[in-house]
């Protein structure tokens, strides 16, 4: 029995030490987001409009990304997230502005409408668009 805990507890520990790969750590930077606030969302046709505050004065930028499937309901529900990248801008000023994301890499080829789930926005949005 103390055979196969040493076992167990060297494979596990040799899991842990193990690095992973290059394309995992690359993407996985790019996964943190910078703080935000997420003031309002809304859909005006085949975009999501976004209005956020942060602070700063240099390039930053945002993406819309999924954070899983689309759920099997009828209508479907895509899981969203905005990220942010500030790129190390450290300055005080307090942006606010819009910015515009293309809805339709989400939208659903059996159906003309979708829900939109954002995290850090309580209300469903709904996106609609000709088949």
């Amino acid at each position: 029995m103390t055979a196969r805990i040493l076992v167990y507890l060297l494979f596990v520990g040799g899991c842990l030490s193990c690095s992973a790969p290059a394309a995992v750590q690359a993407t996985s930077g790019a996964a943190v987001s910078g703080p935000f606030e997420l003031l309002d969302a809304r859909v005006e046709g085949d975009a999501l409009v976004v209005r956020v505050q942060y602070s700063g004065g240099g390039q930053h930028d945002f993406a819309l990304v999924s954070t899983g499937a689309p759920t099997k309901s009828l209508p479907r529900q895509v899981l969203l997230e905005l990220r942010h990248d500030s790129q190390g801008d450290l300055a005080k000023a307090m942006i606010t502005e819009e910015r515009s994301f293309d809805l339709t890499p989400y939208r659903d080829p059996r159906n003309n409408v979708i829900h939109l789930r954002i995290q850090g926005v309580d209300d469903v949005l709904v996106y609609s668009y000709a088949p």
